[in-house]
């Protein structure tokens, strides 16, 4: 029998994410829900943006620091694509001109984070080093793959020498890579490939590395899940984790706390660098798995009607 989320758990969650989290969750699930409007969920998301246009604040909830950095404006710029933003919309130019400013115009990246992130309390994960480009892939996925699907979005607006400059570096990039390790790297690479506007010389590699690297993924590894790879049924990746989709769903579900959220996993509880700040970033991640728990389930018809 499917196990669906009851109406009564559905309206626990939604309270949650209305009452505990952060006003920018509640209005995107407001208005997902038919119940909020677009300009809602913007008025909230440009709290995160700087004057000079990029996008800080803790909207990536375990890096505080109120400066701009590239890993913030991805989750920015996601939004604003999310919410069909005219990209001639003053907060799309400002974060795209901040983009063309930072880009490393050597090898087609932005750097995922700067020395700004010392500003402010953050997970240990975001500690700055020189040697920081290692450890991240050569930011070459994550977060460049996911701004670069993005900027397709806001084509006419975006720099016709970045887009060329990243796209020659995403060339490179997959001239040399056979398999993506990093589960976070998939998940740039997966929005990149979902996207419209990657030339075709580009999208059909891509297209077979994610595939691959998906179906060799550890189907166990807690920073990964199956619905990274199709967030709805119609997910162009979703026959490689077919298999893992309904078993996910009825987890999903299970998963769900007495308050109505969402949890968030111990082992990524960074309270022990800064207790408040470590605090709120859990709660602003509850309040962002329990919106994402809540879209998934309504995508694939497991609510209850």
């Amino acid at each position: 029998m499917t196990k669906l989320l009851t109406r009564a758990r559905f309206a626990a969650a939604e309270a949650f994410v209305r009452e505990k989290g952060r006003p920018l969750d509640a209005a995107l699930l407001a208005l997902g829900l038919g119940r909020g409007s677009a300009d809602d969920a913007l008025a909230a998301l440009v709290g995160f943006q700087n004057g000079d246009g990029g996008f800080g604040h803790g909207l990536e909830p375990d890096l505080a620091t109120p400066a701009s950095s590239a890993i913030a404006t991805s989750v920015g710029l996601r939004i604003l694509a999310r919410l069909d933003t005219p990209a001639r919309r003053p907060t799309a130019v400002a974060a795209i001109d901040w983009l063309a400013g930072t880009l490393d115009s050597e090898t087609g990246v932005w750097p995922i984070v700067g020395k700004d992130v010392e500003l402010a309390p953050h997970a240990p994960w975001w500690n700055w080093s020189d040697e920081m480009a290692v450890g991240w892939n050569g930011y070459r996925f994550n977060p460049t793959a996911e701004i670069l699907a993005h900027l397709y979005c806001f084509r006419e607006q975006a720099p016709a020498a970045m887009l060329a400059c990243v796209e020659a570096g995403l060339r490179y990039t997959l001239a040399e890579t056979e398999m993506i390790e990093s589960p976070y790297d998939i998940k740039c690479a997966i929005r990149l490939a979902e996207c419209d506007g990657l030339p075709p010389d580009l999208a059909r590699p891509l297209d077979g590395l994610v595939r691959r690297s998906i179906a060799a993924h550890d189907p166990d590894d807690a920073h990964a899940s199956p619905f990274d790879a199709a967030s709805t049924p119609d997910s162009p990746f979703a026959d490689v984790v077919d298999g893992r989709i309904e078993p996910a769903l009825t987890a999903l579900i299970a998963a769900q706390t007495d308050d109505g959220g969402w949890p968030w996993n111990p082992d990524w509880d960074w309270s022990f660098v800064d207790k408040t700040a470590g605090a709120a970033a859990v709660a602003a991640w509850r309040g962002v798995v329990t919106r994402e728990a809540l879209e998934t389930l309504l995508a694939y018809g497991r609510v209850e009607s």
